[in-house]
């Protein structure tokens, strides 16, 4: 057991430990695995074989996710019910206006849910597809040594991410049940908000970790590309010799698009829960930050646990944009880098002539296999979308307390 866990978790490779691409993905697949956020079922070999995609665990892991569906759904009708028709005092739900909010923030909880097991049961292939071409991308070029893009990769899946979702779930149940609310709320709370924040981490994490995967696609690009480079140039004094190298332009291209593929792929499955993602998260933040700015300025009885449960739902919701915002942007660097080796072969009027077409082939392909990731085109995931999301959001917030200072004092 304790092999198994330093096997996963540790930041370095063994000396001639055989370790495939996907099997730093075991994890958090057996987390996805448990709230059915996985459609298909894969084989982990134990030795460095290429895993085995299948799609015979369907039904069961359709009823499970049927049941986590049932149970939120459940849940949320009495969460909802009690906010309207309880007359217990709740500083955080007072008034029309602010249990209003409350209630909204329910309904998106419940359609990210239920977006998101729709669209993981509707695109069942394009997961298992997707899956495959990581595999077969990852085989095709090995010529380097890549067990510096998989330890690293192993520490930013199972340490960092894994890591975190597990601190965040910590988290989550001490902020519930540290308080004075009864032990009814909490159990409303731990159902109708707890379990879908928790859902939206883990497809949120399942979102990046793929990045990553693609990313350390381009990485293992990258270095084959240092690698051609550096075999085309053989310096004797000021003369330039060709030599020979093992692996081909063309090689690293297909590579290039297969990886460029499964980005498209990513979108396409992860586009509708990543929606509604950002909405939940714009609302959550506005209306948390009113809360915190209302009652730290104008609630006698606001106290210190009533901050930090604003303080740290809002820094949720900035933790998921910051996530989703990052890997566009590693996306984007890691082909920028690609592209700047590409240009850097040298290229002399005595060399041939089919060199100089495949670079220019291959940079031609780059601009058109686009690296951003966008939601149904409205809006891309880049850097960027951080610093938009929190002005908005603040600005919202601030002018939502004006106007309930206004109906407060005319």
């Amino acid at each position: 057991m304790f092999t198994s866990l330093t096997l996963y978790f540790s930041p370095f490779l063994r000396h001639k430990e055989e370790f495939s691409l996907l099997q730093i993905f075991k994890p958090l697949y057996l987390v996805l695995c448990v709230f059915g956020l996985i459609p298909c079922s894969i084989n982990f070999p134990k030795k460095k074989k290429n895993c085995t995609i299948l799609l015979k665990p369907y039904f069961s892991r359709s009823l499970r996710a049927l049941f986590i569906l049932l149970v939120v759904y459940i849940f949320f009708g009495l969460h909802v019910h009690q906010v309207i028709t309880s007359s217990e005092d709740n500083v955080l739900a007072e008034g029309a206006m602010a249990k209003a909010n409350y209630v909204i923030e329910l309904i998106t909880a419940i359609l990210f849910c239920t977006t998101t097991y729709f669209c993981v049961h509707r695109k069942k292939d394009v997961y298992a597809s997707m899956f495959r071409h990581i595999t077969r991308a990852w085989d095709d070029l090995n010529y380097v040594n890549r067990d510096m893009i998989l330890s690293r990769l192993r520490v930013q899946v199972n340490c960092v991410v894994f890591g975190n979702l597990i601190m965040i779930l910590i988290m989550l149940t001490t902020v519930t049940f540290v308080g004075q609310s009864s032990l009814w709320k909490r159990i409303l709370i731990t159902f109708s908000f707890n379990i879908p924040e928790m859902i939206q981490f883990i497809v949120v994490a399942f979102y990046f970790v793929l990045i990553l995967t693609v990313v350390a696609l381009l990485k293992n690009i990258e270095s084959h590309c240092k690698m051609f480079k550096q075999v085309r140039r053989i310096i004797k004094g000021s003369e330039v010799e060709l030599a020979r190298s093992s692996v081909t332009l063309s090689q690293m291209q297909t590579v290039y698009v297969t990886a460029m593929r499964v980005k498209r792929q990513i979108n396409e499955v992860f586009q509708a829960p990543i929606l509604f993602t950002l909405l939940q998260c714009f609302h959550t933040a506005v209306s948390e930050s009113c809360d915190l700015c209302l009652g730290l300025f104008y609630k006698d009885n606001f106290s210190v646990q009533h901050i930090i449960e604003c303080s740290f739902w809002v820094m949720l919701q900035f933790i998921k944009v910051y996530v989703l915002a990052r890997s566009g942007s590693l996306l984007k660097s890691e082909a920028d880098n690609i592209g700047r080796i590409i240009h850097d072969i040298p290229n002399s009027e005595e060399e041939d002539i089919d060199l100089f077409m495949e670079i220019q082939h291959f940079s031609t392909l780059m601009n058109f296999q686009d690296t951003e990731i966008s939601i149904y085109g409205y809006f891309v995931l880049e850097a960027p979308l951080m610093f938009n999301v929190s002005s908005d959001s603040e600005s919202a917030s601030f002018e939502e307390v004006e106007i309930l200072i206004q109906q407060l004092f005319g």
